[in-house]
C-alpha cells in the first residue's frame, strides 16, 4: 500500500469519501419530482455510512504513513469561538450573495423562498448526531486532506479552489441556490485552514450550520 503513488492515494481518498454522494446528486438532478432529500431515515443511514467510511479512509492514510496530526482536530474553547466567527462570516457572505442574486433575478428569489431540503419532524437526536459526524467527515477530507495535500504539491490557491469545487460537487442536490451558500462557505473554510492549519474551528463552524439548518428546516 505504501508503494501507491500520491495521485492514486488522492483519487482513492476523494472518490471513497465523496464519489457516492456525487453520483447520488447526479441521479437526484435527473429526477423531475424529487422529495426532500434529508429525511430522518436517510440521515440515520448517513451517520452510519460516514462513520464507516471515515474509519476506513483514515486507516488507509495511516497505513500510507500520511501524517494525520497535520489535521489539528483537537477541540479547544478558543477554536470553537473561532468556529462561531467562521460560521457567522460564511452566513453573512451567503446572505449578501443571495441578496444580490435575488435583486438580479426574481426567479432566484422565488426559488430561495420555496426551497425545501429538509423533511419535517426530524428527531433531535438525529440532528445532533449528524451535526457531529457529518462536519468531521466532510472537513477531514474536503478541507483537511485535500487542502494540505494539494498545498504542498500545487500551491495555495489550487488547494483552495479544488476544495471548493469538490464541496460544490457533492452538494449539487441543493440546486442553483446551493451555490450561493456552498461557494462562500467553502472558500472561507478552505482559506482559513490553508492559512492556519487548524481544522477544529472549521469543523465547529460546519457543525453550527448543520444543526441550525436541520433544526430550522425541519420545523418549517
Amino acid at each position: 500500500m505504501r508503494t501507491l503513488s500520491a495521485r492514486i492515494e488522492f483519487a482513492v481518498v476523494v472518490t471513497g469519501a465523496f464519489g457516492y454522494f456525487i453520483l447520488g446528486n447526479i441521479l437526484t438532478l435527473l429526477d423531475p419530482n424529487p422529495g426532500p432529500p434529508l429525511s430522518d431515515a436517510g440521515l440515520r443511514s448517513l451517520v452510519v455510512y460516514e462513520g464507516v467510511v471515515l474509519a476506513a479512509l483514515l486507516t488507509f492514510l495511516r497505513l500510507r504513513n500520511w501524517p494525520l496530526q497535520r489535521l489539528s482536530m483537537r477541540p479547544t474553547p478558543q477554536g470553537t469561538l473561532i468556529g462561531l466567527g467562521l460560521a457567522a462570516a460564511a452566513y453573512v457572505a451567503y446572505a449578501a450573495a443571495l441578496l444580490i442574486a435575488a435583486g438580479l433575478s426574481s426567479q432566484i428569489a422565488a426559488e430561495a423562498s420555496n426551497m425545501k431540503l429538509v423533511a419535517p419532524g426530524l428527531g433531535l437526536g438525529v440532528i445532533a448526531a449528524v451535526s457531529i459526524v457529518n462536519p468531521i467527515f466532510e472537513e477531514v477530507f474536503v478541507c483537511g486532506y485535500v487542502v494540505s495535500t494539494l498545498q504542498e504539491s500545487r500551491g495555495f490557491w489550487t488547494a483552495v479552489n479544488v476544495s471548493i469545487a469538490i464541496r460544490l460537487a457533492y452538494h449539487l442536490y441543493q440546486g442553483p441556490i446551493g451555490v450561493l451558500s456552498i461557494v462562500p462557505a467553502g472558500f472561507i473554510f478552505a482559506y482559513w485552514y490553508a492559512r492556519t492549519g487548524r481544522l477544529w474551528p472549521v469543523i465547529a463552524a460546519h457543525g453550527i450550520f448543520d444543526f441550525l439548518g436541520l433544526f430550522l428546516g425541519s420545523a418549517r
